[in-house]
Order: structure tokens, then sequence, then C-alpha cells
């Protein structure tokens, strides 16, 4: 492998492996599904509401729970092949905390946004059009978006962190799906009335690519996560994950003290 300052470019077992190969199809149908039952709990959601009426709390609760649930679900489904990543911005944000090589990040990524589109088209075709679909609100700007975008999945990135990490001997293997599926479900609360909650490229760039609905202010749901990923990947790696190595020493065996 090649790695620099201990950022792994390319993994050691090279380019092409069986297990990579394995972590693209489970990242495609992840992706895949996170369309299907996010964004079709959308369809739901909308679907006896009039043209002129806002979306209203019920409904956004209706589909942050499909998003949360959902995901949280795939995540446990996945998370032994590929760790359930189905995000972009969490792909790259376990690059900058040095957990995955960066070739690894770009082509999972790649295998996110294929499985989104497919997502997408098969949306279309069922409902006639694309539910999901990103766009701010007439009083959100396309910098403010971005900020709102960064804020949520700099939320999510640091959450997937915290629960995939080995260090925390005190952590439980079922928190990992239910803690990020409410970190999504939370997410969504806030920014759908905003932005209408992107905070993952892949899942961004399938709705509107389908629905044709590419906008001058969509670059605040790419920049805004990956931003997110840079900054959330190495103040957890290099900010917090010190503190592990000797706050847990030891616990997972039964032996260490408890971090007082």
């Amino acid at each position: 492998g090649v790695a620099i300052f201990g950022f792994k470019i390319i993994d050691d077992d090279g380019c092409i492996s069986m297990k990579l190969l394995r972590e693209v199809i489970a990242e495609i149908l992840g992706t895949f599904f996170l369309i299907i039952l996010g964004c079709g709990g959308v369809q739901g959601a909308i679907t006896d509401k009039p043209a002129d009426e806002i979306l209203g709390s019920a409904r956004i609760l209706q589909i942050g729970f499909a998003f949360g649930l959902g995901i949280g679900g795939i995540v446990h489904l996945f998370s032994d092949i590929s760790g359930g990543q189905l995000n972009p911005a969490v792909s790259f944000g376990l690059f900058f905390a040095r957990k995955l090589s960066l070739y690894r990040a770009a082509i999972l990524s790649v295998a996110q946004i294929i499985g989104g589109i497919i997502g997408a088209v098969v949306l279309k075709i069922v409902f006639g059009s694309t539910p999901g679909v990103v766009a701010t609100a007439m009083s959100v700007s396309g910098f403010k978006a971005l900020i709102l975008e960064f804020l949520g999945a700099l939320f999510l990135v640091l959450t997937v962190l915290a629960t995939i990490n080995d260090k925390r001997g005190h952590a439980a293997g079922y928190l990992q799906p239910l803690s990020i599926g409410i970190a999504i479900f939370v997410a969504h609360m806030f920014l759908i009335p905003l932005t209408g909650c992107g905070i993952n490229p892949a899942r961004a760039l399938a709705t509107n690519i389908v629905a044709g609905q590419i906008k001058g202010d969509f670059y605040a749901y790419i920049l805004g996560p990956i931003l997110a990923s840079a900054i959330g990947g190495l103040v957890y790696e290099f900010v917090f994950n010190p503190h592990y190595a000797s706050a847990y020493e030891g616990i997972e065996n039964g032996e260490g003290e408890e971090m007082k």
C-alpha cells in the first residue's frame, strides 16, 4: 500500500480485490435502498398533500423516520461488509480519520452515486416523478444552505466515527446502526424545512440528476458535506481519538478503570 503521513492512499491489497468488489456491491445496494426507503417515504408523506399546503410537522416527522430507521437498518445489514457507509461524506470522513484509503473512499463514493441514481430511476418509473428532490427554502441562500448542510453532515460524520471507534470498549455493537439512525432522524427534523436535508452528496445527486433539478445553489449539497468530512475526520482523529488511547485502556478485557 501507499500512505502519506499516515493517510493511506492505496490499500495493501492493491486496486482490485474480491473484498473491494463485495464492498462496492454492498454500497450500491445500500444506497439504492436508502433512496427507495427514504425518498419513497417522502412520496408516502406527500401523497395526499394539497399543492398549496406547507409540509407540516407530521409529514416532516414521517420523512425523518423513513430516512432514520431505513438507514439504521441498512447500516446493520451491510456493516460487516462495507461498513454501510452510504454517503461520500462518511467515506471521505473515514479517509481523513485514517480509517480508509483515498482510493477506496473514491471508489465507494462512485458506487454510492450509482446505487442512488438507480434507486431514483426506479422511483420515477413507479411514481412518474422523483420524490425527495432537495431544494432550499426561499429564505435560505446558497451560502446559508452550505453552512446548514455542513453542520448536518458534520454531526453525522462525528457520530459514525464515534460508533466505529474500537477503542471505546464499552460501546455495544448494536449502537452503531441505532446511533447513526438517530443522527439521520434529528438532522432531518432540523434541515427538511430549510434545505430538504441532503447531508449526502450521493443522495442529493441521485434525486436531482434524475429529476433534472441541478440548480445554481446545488453546490451547497456537495461542498457542505465534503467540508464536513474533512473537518470531522481530522478533528476526531487528532483531537478526540488520542483521549481513548488511555481513557479506556484494558476495558475490553475487563481490566481497566472507568474514565473519571
